[in-house]
């Protein structure tokens, strides 16, 4: 694609910044996620109880603002720009200054899921991740390697952040590493996906 084809897609791209079909496929995705673990894995043990939503509670929302800040740029209405994934390495930089504060307060690291936890957290993203890419093959990207990249971190931490509502872990020292790792895998493989899928 030249500048000149470039510029007159941009300038017939009136669409509101918040693409609702885009918005569709991912709440279409977040569901079927949200089917799997309730009928393949299942809901915690014990659940519903006041301690453990507070658990679920606090393991799910960290994922859900890293998912919100990876889905910035897609909300814009103008085409998918490069550096947009710094409030996503800001949160990251934050979350792992809470991990080494938990591993030092005595929490531990090595649990009893992290092989369940390594697989769950990707494959509940999955549905999600193919929602969102195939609604981003209808925008203007620019760079396929990053706004992938973003997609990926937006499905992982939306799958961390559904596989908590199955998770008996609840130390910070543990979900914070591996969920953080299961997403960043995610986004590895986004970022590969974008420059083949994505690239124009």
């Amino acid at each position: 694609m030249d500048t000149e084809e470039l510029i007159s897609i941009l300038a017939a791209d009136r669409r509101p910044p918040v693409r609702p079909r885009l918005a569709l496929r991912v709440a279409g995705g977040v569901i079927v996620s949200l089917l799997l673990v309730l009928a393949v894995w299942g809901l915690r043990p014990g659940w519903p109880g006041l301690p453990q939503e507070k658990v679920m509670l606090a393991k799910s929302l960290w994922p859900l603002a890293v998912a919100a800040l990876a889905a910035l740029p897609f909300l814009r209405p103008e085409p998918v720009e490069r550096g947009l994934l710094w409030p996503v390495a800001a949160c990251g930089l934050g979350l792992a200054a809470v991990w080494v504060f938990a591993v030092a307060a005595g929490g531990p690291v090595v649990g009893s899921t992290i092989l369940r936890c390594m697989i769950s957290v990707p494959l509940l993203a999955a549905p999600v991740g193919a929602a969102l890419f195939s609604g981003l093959r209808y925008r203007v990207i620019l760079d396929p390697l990053r706004a992938g990249t973003a997609a990926g971190l937006c499905s992982g931490a939306v799958g961390a952040a559904i596989y908590a509502l199955h998770c008996n872990e609840d130390a910070a020292s543990f979900y914070l590493l591996w969920y953080g790792i299961g997403i960043g895998f995610c986004g590895l493989f986004g970022g590969m996906a974008g420059r083949k899928l994505l690239g124009v």
